[in-house]
C-alpha cells in the first residue's frame, strides 16, 4: 500500500551553535544509532547554513557514503586521502565514500568579512560495501540543471558513484508552472530546496520534505522557479 507523510520545515530537528544553523530532517546531532530512524537506505539529511570562514573541522568518518549538495554560497573541502583542497559552488555536488576511514573538514571558502554564508544539504546513506578504500568525487550539475529536467547526481553509472547499489540521487530546477515526472522507487524522499511545489494535492515550500512508499507513477509541478532534490532507494535498512 502506498503511503505519503509530509515533514515541514518547522517540524525538522534544529541545532545551532554561533556559527552554524542545522536543520535535520532526521535525528543526526547525537544520535548514535543512525539506522533506527532512517527511511530507506538515507540516514541523515541536513540542511546546513555556515557562516563566513567557518565550518566543520577535521572529523573522521567510516562506511557510510555522504552526498553534500551546495544550495548556495562556496564550500571549501580537505580530507585525508589528499593535499589538495576542493571548492566547490552553487549547484555542485561532492561525494565521500569513507569506507575504512576518512578525516576530512568543511569550511564556508568565503572570508570571515565577506557576509557570504555557504547552505549545504548533506545526505548520509548506509553502504553496500564495507571498509573499502576511501573515494572523493565531485560533479558541478550547473549547466545541466539549466534544462530544467531532472539530472542524475549520484547513483549506479553517475557522476557520483556511491556504493549504495539501490539508491539514485536527482537533482532539477523546474521552472514556474513545469511538471516533472518522478521516478519510481520504493521509497522516495523528496526535498524543496527553494521555491514550491504542488504534490499529490499537497502544497510544499522551502525546507518542506515528502516521503513516499510504494508510490504509482506520479508527478510534481513547480508553483514558482523551484529546486528540488530527490532520492529514489528501491531498499531500506530496516523493515517496512
Amino acid at each position: 500500500m502506498s503511503t505519503m507523510t509530509v515533514i515541514r520545515s518547522t517540524e525538522r530537528g534544529h541545532w545551532r551553535d554561533s556559527a552554524i544553523v542545522s536543520r535535520q530532517s532526521f535525528p543526526a546531532t547525537g544520535n548514535f544509532d543512525l539506522a533506527a530512524n532512517s527511511f530507506g537506505l538515507l540516514m541523515v539529511f541536513n540542511d546546513d547554513i555556515v557562516a563566513p570562514g567557518e565550518g566543520f573541522d577535521m572529523h573522521q568518518h567510516d562506511n557510510v557514503e555522504i552526498v553534500s549538495w551546495i544550495a548556495e554560497g562556496a564550500l571549501r573541502h580537505r580530507d585525508s586521502g589528499s593535499t589538495d583542497t576542493t571548492v566547490l559552488h552553487t549547484g555542485s555536488a561532492q561525494l565521500i565514500s569513507a569506507g575504512s576511514g576518512v578525516s576530512h573538514s568543511e569550511v564556508n571558502a568565503a572570508g570571515y568579512t565577506s557576509r557570504q554564508k555557504v547552505r549545504v544539504v548533506q545526505s548520509w546513506l548506509a553502504t553496500d560495501e564495507h571498509n573499502t578504500e576511501p573515494f572523493h568525487a565531485t560533479y558541478d550539475a550547473s549547466a545541466d540543471l539549466a534544462s530544467g529536467e531532472l539530472v542524475q547526481i549520484a547513483g549506479p553509472d553517475s557522476p557520483l558513484p556511491i556504493k549504495s547499489s539501490q539508491a539514485i540521487l536527482w537533482a532539477a530546477r523546474p521552472r514556474r508552472r513545469a511538471t516533472l515526472s518522478l521516478p519510481q522507487a520504493r521509497y522516495l524522499h523528496i526535498y524543496v530546496v527553494a521555491g514550491s511545489l504542488e504534490l499529490e494535492g499537497h502544497r510544499l515550500t522551502e525546507g518542506d520534505a515528502a516521503r513516499l512508499t510504494d508510490s504509482p507513477a506520479t508527478t510534481a509541478t513547480a508553483e514558482e522557479d523551484s529546486e528540488i532534490l530527490i532520492w529514489a532507494m528501491d531498499r531500506a535498512i530496516k523493515p517496512a
